[in-house]
């Protein structure tokens, strides 16, 4: 074998594990794919394997996103969710399958991940109205979000790449609407199977009670009174380290101060006697610290009262996949002192004990229940640190006529014969200049990961094509195919190849690594490419049976309560049929011999 197509598949299983097992980012992993590449001398000369960060599918994917940021802060998404979704008065059936279409919808324009953080809030209000459990509504969600990545060209990033490859092939790449009626069907498909047999394999979950109750909150945070001969009156808070000691948060100190309590401890607070303090911690930690203190239980019982009352604001809030939070713990990301707000408890897949909190990694989905003044919670929402899942009061000040009027020019453009990375660079670009975001906005919205994934994995598309893998593979598809010879078997045993390996790694590294075998299968067979490459498309798009093969499954997680083995017993049917489906539909729109 030719060592530097060694080289390629021994990237190529490095990738693999890494991606799945999750031990290093995936950005990271790209940037040591073209690392590799380039000191080995696989692509030569080196800048080759560093032209795909310089792709139109990476300025493409950065201008959609910025396009993303606008929308979200003109509130456009949430205001059509609501709308769009209703209230969930007509029955459970129809609410599952309003949500899916929806989903689709927006994610036909936008990226998925941002219409899941924008519709979980949106979602939550609507379980609670409709005294329903959000697990019943986030999956379907997700999903659907998932389906609308097939209407058009530009409503996923894997498409986007996808075509990338296709330029760097030579081959003739997809137009915007080129599957958007194929994408309509499947997308009806999804929605039919949550009408009835999908709902009906979505966990149960539980009807959310108050959010102290559910978190189990009053194990864990109580109130002490201070006495009149503790050692701590005279002391400003910030100055008594025998909380930290304890492994104790002070939440609160409340106080009567003309008629104001203080929930709030400020640096400059100092303590009185008879203040009362909120304190989270480990049930034997407080009993100690009373006693060592000088402090006894209070009388009153207002916890739920001074956590979330009047200046004060409990709230859970979703980590989403852009999230700097993600990757770290709060004491790592200096959580109270950046935002101001505390974290009283973090969902998992089980609920994490206080004396932890601090310490605990965060991962793509976690819940958090963080308490606070809501205009820090409120900025938190708009900066688009954490999906905030209350409904908050607080003005939009995007632009939303303009926003699309601008993503509806950039889409009249592309269908003139502009090209689309060259009119969406420039509506992003009208986007800052018409003050429909700012350049910070901007910045705070790429999902810069996702940017370096695409340069990295077209990178080693190109070399796995380069070095004749993806002709050896292709001729594997053809060979599987046996005696029977078909068209329709080789498609079906490409989409599922695809379908297989979007369930362990990235949705974008699977459909860049199988587009050239794809073009490779249909060379071989002198047949047309297009229903090979809509194959890889559609296997990468049903990432459905596992919460690691799409950033919207993860984001899901958390607030639905989700397990891994939800997701593998409402998605699997689903993938079984649309298989099924594609496999049928495909050579229907796109024939395997070209007219």
């Amino acid at each position: 074998m030719d060592p530097h197509a060694l080289i390629v598949l021994c990237l190529l299983g490095a990738s693999l594990i890494l991606f799945l097992t999750d031990s290093v980012r995936y950005d990271a992993v790209a940037i040591g794919v073209v690392l590799v590449l380039a000191a080995t001398g696989t692509l030569s000369p080196a800048r080759v394997a560093f032209q795909g960060f310089a792709s139109p599918a990476v300025v493409l994917v950065a201008s959609m996103y910025a396009f993303a940021a606008a929308v979200a802060k003109s509130g456009i998404t949430e205001r059509m969710g609501h709308h769009l979704i209703g209230d969930g008065s007509k029955g459970e059936a129809w609410l599952v399958v309003r949500v899916v279409v929806v989903a689709g919808l927006l994610s036909s324009v936008l990226s998925n991940a941002g219409v899941v953080a924008t519709l979980i809030p949106v979602l939550a209000a609507v379980a609670r109205r409709a005294k329903i459990s959000t697990s019943r509504l986030l999956m379907p969600m997700a999903f659907g979000s998932l389906l609308g990545g097939m209407l058009t060209l530009i409503g996923t990033s894997k498409n986007i790449a996808v075509n990338g490859v296709l330029n760097e092939a030579g081959a003739t790449p997809f137009g915007l609407f080129d599957f958007t009626a194929f994408g309509a069907v499947l997308l009806a498909v999804g929605a039919l199977y949550f009408l009835w047999p999908g709902r009906r394999l979505l966990p149960t979950g539980v009807v959310a009670t108050s959010l102290t109750e559910r978190y189990h909150v009053p194990q864990f945070v109580t109130e002490v009174q201070v006495e009149p001969n503790s050692h701590l009156i005279g002391r400003q808070v910030t100055a008594v380290d025998d909380f930290a000691r304890f492994g104790i948060t002070l939440l609160g100190l409340v106080r009567d101060q003309a008629g104001r309590a203080v929930v709030e401890p400020s640096p400059y607070n100092r303590i009185q006697a008879k203040d009362v303090l909120v304190l989270q911690g480990e049930p034997d930690a407080i009993v100690a610290l009373r006693n060592e203190l000088g402090l006894h239980q209070s009388v009153t019982d207002s916890v739920n009262k001074h956590l979330d009352g009047e200046g004060v604001q409990l709230v859970e809030a979703v980590v989403p996949a852009w999230s700097r939070l993600n990757g770290r713990t709060p004491r790592e990301a200096d959580f109270r002192a950046t935002t101001g707000l505390n974290v009283l408890a973090i969902s998992k897949t089980d609920f994490v004990s206080p004396r932890e909190i601090a310490d605990t990694r965060l991962e793509v989905g976690d819940v958090l229940l963080i308490q606070g003044d809501p205009r820090d919670i409120a900025r938190i929402r708009d900066e688009r640190r954490l999906i905030v899942m209350g409904e908050l009061a607080g003005d939009r000040n995007g632009r939303p006529g303009r926003t699309l009027a601008l993503l509806g020019g950039v889409l009249l453009l592309a269908l003139l014969g502009m090209d689309l990375a060259v009119a969406a660079l420039g509506g992003a670009l009208g986007l800052v200049l018409f003050g429909c975001v700012s350049p910070d906005d901007v910045r705070r919205g790429i999902d810069w990961s996702v940017l370096i994934l695409i340069g990295g994995m077209l990178a080693l598309g190109k070399a796995f094509d380069e070095h004749g893998l993806s002709a050896a593979l292709a001729h594997g598809i053809h060979e599987a195919g046996g005696a029977v010879e078909h068209p329709h078997v080789l498609l079906l045993l490409l989409l599922g190849a695809t379908l297989l390996l979007t369930q362990t790694i990235n949705h974008v590294a699977a459909a860049v690594i199988m587009t050239p075998v794809a073009l490779s299968l249909a060379s071989e067979l002198g047949l047309s490419d297009r229903p090979f490459l809509m194959a890889v498309l559609a296997g990468a798009e049903f990432a459905f049976m596992s919460p690691v093969a799409h950033q919207a499954n993860a984001m899901v997680m958390g607030a639905g309560e989700y397990r891994y083995r939800h997701f593998l017993k409402a998605g699997t049917p689903l993938t079984v049929i649309l298989v099924a489906v594609s496999t049928m539909l495909i050579p229907v729109f796109w024939p395997f011999v070209a007219a």
